[in-house]
């Protein structure tokens, strides 16, 4: 039976075979040293507990999320702001688009911006407010043009629920509808030699909400309260509650997880994958799939929910070693060196000029 110490000297010698990969490499490789079947919870456990593994190991990006369910028209809206700079001296000076879409009618609308600015953002949805009416919710990413004092009076004033998307992933209608429209934007570029798309836009936003929508079986123009319950159906059918009955976490409150980094479309798949911070699993979410809430170890909630996939289950070691963030000073007491940190130890949080330690002092702040 391959023991701790055996896996190490594997694991961290560069030259073998078993080195330095997954767990079945490292498997085949104890079996190569040993002779004997080595099972894969026991090289599993191992690697849970070793940064080496843990911090590198692939995060998934594509995976299957949960759906958003609403129920009629104006219940939600998502909303986005596409970049559009490249193409400002063709189009007037224009930056953005902002665009809007009801997720449950899929009807959608675009307003054209110079800036990014609060006054301008504000102007633009009180314009798509009176062409729509308002919704009962509101869902933007957390920038800067989304989150001001205006934008809130605005909110406040139509009685408007506005939050953000808290995962990795943004608002994935809004995000389908911009490509859609970006697709038959830059179709109508190539057929005229132009790049000029301020003059058609809306042209482009009437023809997708007159078209004919598979998941709706209808137009966004022909959705309303009277046709609601078939659209419903139409969206979600009828396995809803059966698939979150069935849905069976992998995760429990009070194990212990890494959260998989935000990654841009080039990221190095090769560079490290999740957070050096450990999280708490603090509830689990019984949806299809599940969805757990997290909190750090110094128990504040962290903001959002998370995918089984988006986590990854660890261990920490009794002996284990943390790196600080900064020295700030030195002095020796009755013989003991200790040092004033700053950053985190023991992946609490460290306050800055009153944390002395000493290294045996690393093991009590896991305690």
């Amino acid at each position: 039976m391959a023991g701790k110490r055996l896996m190490k000297t594997v694991y961290y010698t560069p030259s073998h075979p078993g080195s330095l990969g997954g767990i079945e490499r490292l498997r085949r490789g104890l079996e190569d040293e040993t002779g004997k079947k080595v099972k894969v919870e026991k090289v599993q456990g191992f690697l849970s507990e070793q940064d080496t593994y843990t911090l590198h190991k692939p995060a998934r990006i594509n995976f299957p999320r949960n759906r958003v369910f609403v129920t009629r028209p104006l219940k939600q809206f998502q909303a986005d702001l596409c970049d559009m700079q490249a193409l400002a001296e063709e189009n007037d000076g224009y930056n953005y688009l902002l665009t809007v879409i009801d997720i449950f009618s899929k009807r959608a609308y675009v307003r054209i911006l110079k800036r990014k600015t609060a006054d301008e953002v504000v102007k633009a949805f009180a314009s798509i407010f009176k062409d729509s009416q308002t919704p009962k919710k509101l869902q933007t990413d957390a920038g800067k043009e989304f989150f001001n004092k205006k934008f809130k009076a605005l909110m406040k004033k139509h009685g408007i629920e506005h939050f953000a998307t808290a995962s990795e992933t943004k608002a994935s209608v809004i995000e389908r509808f911009n490509r859609t429209l970006k697709t038959r934007m830059w179709r109508y570029f190539t057929a005229n030699n132009t790049r000029r798309y301020v003059d058609v836009v809306q042209d482009l936003v009437k023809s997708y909400n007159h078209s004919y929508h598979a998941s709706i079986k209808t137009t966004p123009m022909e959705v309303n309260s009277k046709n609601a319950f078939q659209i419903f159906q139409n969206l979600y059918g009828t396995s809803s509650s059966t698939r979150r009955k069935n849905a069976k976490p992998k995760l429990k409150p009070g194990d212990l997880v890494r959260l998989s980094k935000l990654r841009g479309v080039f990221d190095k798949k090769y560079e490290q994958s999740f957070t050096d911070e450990v999280f708490t699993v603090a509830d689990t979410i019984l949806r299809s799939p599940p969805v757990y809430k997290l909190k750090d170890l110094d128990n504040e909630p962290i903001q959002g929910s998370f995918y089984e996939e988006e986590l990854q289950k660890v261990k920490l070691c009794k002996d284990k070693m943390y790196q600080v963030e900064k020295i700030l000073n030195r002095r020796t007491v009755r013989g003991l060196n200790r040092f004033l940190c700053s950053g985190k130890i023991g992946l609490r949080n460290l306050t800055a000029g009153s944390d002395w330690l000493t290294f045996k002092m690393y093991k009590r702040h896991l305690q």
